[in-house]
């Protein structure tokens, strides 16, 4: 089985350096954007295109796509017909969500992790345009991409160490049909670096979507 991994603005590939050992069973890509690209891009699709110059003469069984990457997917599936059989996001907001999804890590990751993935954050930082900040962070809507594609969509968020919290999926702020066409997971003691908090119950959660 054969992955594309993509990860989100202001990261490395590094972002995956946890998660990595789960997944030696698979053939993985783990796509690395040019500075030279992020730099000059001021929409989604200048990097996403990027991407499908680069990745397309290959055959993928699953894309994982990591918040910016979740969105990338999704226009690779959709505007550019690559086939997955399974198209995974993670922590991807389609629409702007509410407060519930702002924080990065956990109060106890950030300890942790925080001296590592907070400098990567500001190195890269530089290398993303204004023009593609307005796009992710004003009033963007996504889901369209969803009705170009037949493949099963799965979204994983962390649960923000909130399990009992009762507005998970209206904070999504998506529409019925929106979430009809999704498969929802959340994983347990994480928040946006999923990859990074909680990599174990992540491919777990994971394991079954890419082997059913």
């Amino acid at each position: 089985m054969k992955l594309l991994m993509l990860y989100g603005v202001n990261c490395t590939k590094d972002i995956w350096n946890e998660f990595s050992p789960y997944l030696k069973k698979y053939e993985v890509d783990y796509v690395e954007y040019p500075h030279e690209v992020t730099e000059k891009a001021n929409r989604v699709d200048d990097i996403t295109k990027w991407v499908y110059d680069t990745y397309h003469g290959q055959s993928y069984d699953a894309v994982i796509g990591h918040s910016l990457g979740g969105i990338i997917a999704l226009q690779l599936a959709s505007e550019y017909n690559m086939n997955f059989r399974k198209i995974i996001f993670l922590d991807t907001n389609l629409k702007p969500a509410n407060e519930f999804y702002r924080n990065l890590m956990t109060p106890g990751h950030m300890e942790q992790y925080g001296k590592d993935i907070l400098p990567m954050f500001q190195e890269e930082r530089k290398y993303y345009t204004q023009a593609l900040f307005e796009q992710l962070q004003g009033e963007f809507d996504y889901t369209y991409y969803l009705n170009n594609i037949n493949e099963k969509v799965y979204g994983v968020y962390g649960d923000r160490n909130m399990p009992e919290y009762k507005n998970k999926m209206e904070d999504l702020n998506l529409s019925d049909e929106t979430l009809g066409r999704l498969e929802l997971k959340f994983i347990s003691n994480a928040c946006h670096m999923i990859m990074i908090e909680n990599p174990h119950d992540l491919f777990f959660t994971l394991e079954p979507i890419l082997e059913n």
